[in-house]
């Protein structure tokens, strides 16, 4: 077998080691600290942009709070806006009838009264 010839065995495992080694301390010392420099810039990238979004979260539900307080208080005033404007209403529709009826509306309301109490005794 000429693998385990002993003229190139010898050269083979030194070329082996020598190839080995080399690969070994390229790696270790280029490609590996690149790599863990990018993993540590996206690790504190993303820190940066959970911190962000939480931040914003919690403007946000401060925002959604304000939003909701202003909300309930607006629907207060509505509210009672619509009561008072109800009663008013309530008070005035019968006062403005009765203001109506005895002056505006008198002659017609009496000319109304006698034809049907006319129409009613000519039966």
């Amino acid at each position: 077998m000429p693998q385990l010839d002993l003229i190139s065995f010898f050269p083979q495992i030194f070329w082996c080691f020598i190839l080995f080694f080399s690969f070994f301390f390229y790696f270790s010392f280029v490609i590996i600290p690149q790599i863990a420099t990018i993993l540590k810039f996206r690790k504190k990238k993303l820190i940066i942009l959970a911190n962000e979004i939480n931040n914003k979260k919690d403007g946000s539900s401060f925002l959604l709070i304000e939003y909701d307080t202003v909300l309930k208080n607006s629907f207060n005033e509505i509210t009672s806006l619509f009561k008072n404007l109800l009663s008013f209403g309530n008070a005035w529709v019968p006062s403005t009838m009765l203001k109506l009826n005895t002056t505006a509306f008198r002659n017609t309301n009496q000319r109304f009264l006698n034809s049907m109490f006319f129409k009613d005794l000519n039966r």
